[in-house]
């Protein structure tokens, strides 16, 4: 499957949503482009929709805590929402799970990019209610 960034607006909030595969070479760049215009016009709230996130790399992890710090740095948030299994484990085991901002819902992170009181996305509970040992050894 090719890789695809889709826009929509909730409210101020700017949400791409990552379909395919987040990966080094046209994928990442693509993804970079996204959030360098975003940024440049001033849209510094921001969500992930992860739903579609079939795989991400090392280049694309890279540039994910790129583009939470380059949010941050212009006074913004990114929040991602919607992690699939694979990305779930790919957050413990890179030890991110504690950098991002992670929801279970779209809503969840809009509210938390509004500074609302909400509970974040704890992937070691959500791991260990699937059964599994948390990847990671956390």
């Amino acid at each position: 499957m090719s890789f695809r960034v889709t826009e929509r607006r909730n409210g101020d909030v700017l949400v791409f949503g990552l379909e395919g595969r987040l990966v080094i070479g046209d994928p990442v760049e693509e993804f970079r482009r996204k959030i360098d215009e975003a940024i440049k016009s001033g849209q510094t709230r921001l969500a992930l929709d992860l739903a579609g996130t079939e795989y991400i790399d090392s280049s694309g992890m890279g540039f994910l805590v790129v583009a939470h710090k380059v949010a941050r740095d212009a006074g913004g948030m990114l929040a991602m929402f919607n992690l699939t299994d694979r990305v779930v484990d790919l957050m413990l085991l890179t030890k991110l799970s504690g950098v991002f901002h992670l929801f279970s819902s779209e809503q969840d992170a809009v509210d938390a990019i509004h500074g609302k009181p909400v509970k974040p996305f704890d992937p070691v509970a959500y791991v260990q209610e699937r059964g599994e040992h948390a990847p990671g050894g956390e």
